[in-house]
């Protein structure tokens, strides 16, 4: 049983109008659940208050009057679900994740090249290199004009 159906038959329980096997099922709910155990040591505290009264008078009108306004307390103070945060918060932080991850992995743009200086690549077809292609000989006759033209010789 849940606790709505329990709520429903706590009066019949504490008058005694149900059967002994429903009895033992909604006696066990009760020592489980708080919230129904309070409800029902409430009402059965307001029944045992009502039987000690000196000029109460048992009828079936008061006890049907009695059950028709219980029942509607129980039934318009139904327990207020609370909003699930401990649910939302890490599937919101999950769901976060999971699109951080892919515009990582595929919307994110690619990185612009980074302005750098060209590094001349060391070819040989540099006219400086060309010395060391020629002969003992003709690299002295270079030298000798290199010479002559700067420095006079």
């Amino acid at each position: 049983m849940n606790c709505f159906e329990i709520r429903e038959r706590i009066v019949d329980l504490i008058t005694g109008e149900i059967e002994s096997d429903e009895k033992e099922w909604m006696l066990e709910h009760i020592n489980h659940c708080p919230v129904c155990a309070e409800d029902f040591y409430f009402l059965s505290q307001c029944i045992d208050a009502c039987y000690s009264c000196p000029d109460f008078e048992e009828n079936d009108e008061y006890w049907e009057e009695f059950l028709v306004l219980v029942h509607e307390k129980i039934t318009l103070t139904k327990p207020k679900n609370p909003f699930p945060f401990h649910i939302l918060i890490p599937v919101a932080a999950g769901a976060v994740g999971v699109l951080a991850l892919i515009y990582l992995l595929f919307l994110r743009t690619a990185p612009k090249e980074i302005a750098q200086p060209k590094v001349p690549e060391s070819n040989n077809s540099d006219p400086i290199y060309e010395v060391y292609d020629l002969t003992p000989e003709e690299q002295k006759e270079f030298i000798k004009m290199v010479n002559q033209k700067y420095f006079g010789e």
